[in-house]
């Protein structure tokens, strides 16, 4: 059962703050390497240590649902492993710091009935507590498997909010591509990494009841890989270029599984209206499945290039 007298309702604000060593554990928990001491190491005090910005999914969103009796912020009665994430945007008003403390509110945006389960939106709004300005805001998509059917609305094909769905691939091979091999063990790392004790990440029972053969990814953790190929493939390494990012979850991945993200950029697929860069992208796996679909992130355009990102990278 859902319950639509949720929607409208707020959070209460609540305070989230953030370390150098949490940005780095999450930095390895997106892929990062031993080249990648700028974004793992946290020797710098956190004055010159750059973070990733999908960061703020595992530090702050994903802290923040955990001080809630579940992650869907009680729109229903219905058990925590029936929660499977479907959407997420972010629109970055500032860059991620490594050391971070935010207030936080999130409301209930919509209930969506899609027949075989509900779509809740939660819009979040994260402000810096230093500079009193907001930091960024987020629509998060959770579906919630085998709760549909309930009369209410099925709402836009799209959610407006997050403007997934909007978008198209070129019809060309990728600008821009970068591939990543996952741990043995990446639903554990990303478990403490990422925040996420959903037991269909780690419980193998919890799996097999869902018709997994095993613990998948987690759909948060593969955006971060994409941010971070976004970051050093289109962004020349830096996180604070990167203005936006959303995506829609569309298979599951599993503990291993090779990531690749593939980019699409240039004058055919456009600027914002801030004249960043539009980059579209998908993440797929080694057999080919399409996991990440219908992406799309803005970067900002560095000193002294013209408005569409140029060049070409294959890994």
């Amino acid at each position: 059962m859902m319950y639509l007298d949720r929607v409208g309702v707020e959070s209460r604000p609540e305070r989230h703050t953030w370390e150098p060593d949490e940005c780095a554990l999450y930095a390895v928990a997106v892929g990062a390497g031993m080249a990648d001491e700028a974004f793992t190491l946290d020797t710098f005090h956190g004055k010159d240590q750059l973070v990733y910005p999908t960061f703020v999914l595992a530090g702050v969103l994903s802290a923040e649902a955990a001080t809630w009796p579940d992650p869907g912020f009680m729109t229903g009665d219905y058990d925590w492993d029936d929660l499977v994430l479907g959407e997420q945007a972010i629109v970055f008003h500032r860059s991620v710091p490594a050391i971070g403390d935010v207030n936080v509110v999130t409301r209930v945006g919509a209930i969506y009935d899609k027949g075989s389960g509900a779509l809740v939106v939660l819009e979040s709004v994260a402000s810096d507590n230093t500079t009193r300005q907001p930091m960024f805001t987020a629509s998060t998509g959770v579906f919630v498997v085998g709760q549909g059917s309930f009369g209410g609305e099925r709402g836009p094909a799209a959610n407006p909010s997050t403007g997934i769905g909007l978008v198209s691939l070129s019809a060309r091979a990728p600008d821009a591509t970068l591939s990543a091999v996952t741990s043995p063990v990446q639903t554990l790392l990303y478990r403490y990494a990422g925040n996420d004790r959903n037991p269909l990440h780690s419980e193998p029972e919890t799996a097999h009841k869902h018709g997994f053969r095993e613990p998948i990814l987690m759909g948060q953790n593969t955006l971060g890989y994409a941010c971070r190929a976004i970051v050093h493939a289109l962004a020349d390494g830096d996180p604070s270029r990167v203005r936006s990012i959303a995506g829609r979850f569309a298979a599951a991945g599993y503990n291993g599984d090779t990531l690749v993200t593939e980019m699409w950029h240039g004058p055919d697929v456009g600027c914002d209206g801030r004249a960043d860069a539009v980059v579209l992208f998908r993440v797929v796996n080694q057999s080919g499945d399409v996991l990440v679909d219908r992406g799309r992130a803005t970067v900002a355009t560095a000193p002294g290039r013209t408005k569409h990102l140029i060049g070409r990278i294959e890994r």
